[in-house]
């Protein structure tokens, strides 16, 4: 009978000789055009459909959401309607802005104090105020009427621009 001795374990057992490579499974490849503009859209989702939560935390990015004709409107509330004109009313000159003001939200909202300026030919504001509004709640869809009088109004206004006083909080 013939005998073999082995010099060392290794010798017994070589990895590579009890091992077979895995067969190869055929991979396809993503093209990176592809890649590149699923993630471009993904990203354009996120900016329009978080545009609330980005002006919220970063609101020098409402004019550039504005310029791309997506408004952002963190109030839930709208004023609409809007006329101005000037009035008499016992020997006095006066300025009667007149308009509307909507909840677009879906919860009952306290709408907030109104910012009115009067602003010459060139849009520059040369006077300003505020006004409140004739509702303390407003719920879902629903409208208040307002208007606002401003006594002796500037010679030189041209317009009136009415926005929400930025420092009135909608609950």
């Amino acid at each position: 009978m013939a005998s073999a001795a082995f010099s060392s374990p290794a010798q017994f057992y070589s990895p590579g000789a009890m091992m077979r490579p895995a067969p190869r499974v055929a991979r396809r490849r993503v093209p990176r055009a592809l890649v590149v503009c699923a993630g471009l859209a993904a990203a354009w989702a996120a900016l329009v459909g978080g545009r609330s939560q980005i002006v919220r935390a970063l609101p020098q990015a409402a004019p550039a959401y504005a310029a791309l004709g997506l408004a952002v409107n963190l109030r839930h509330m709208d004023v609409f309607g809007l006329t101005a004109r000037l009035v008499e009313e016992d020997g006095r000159k006066l300025l009667l802005v007149e308009g509307e003001i909507r909840n677009v939200g879906e919860a009952p909202r306290t709408p907030p104090r109104m910012r009115l300026a009067v602003e010459d030919a060139r849009g520059r504001e040369i006077y300003h105020w505020t006004a409140a509004p004739a509702k303390s709640r407003l719920n879902p869809g629903e409208n208040a009427f307002f208007r606002a009088r401003l006594a002796a109004p500037p010679d030189d206004g041209a317009e009136v621009r009415v926005r929400f006083t930025p420092d009135a909080s909608a609950t």
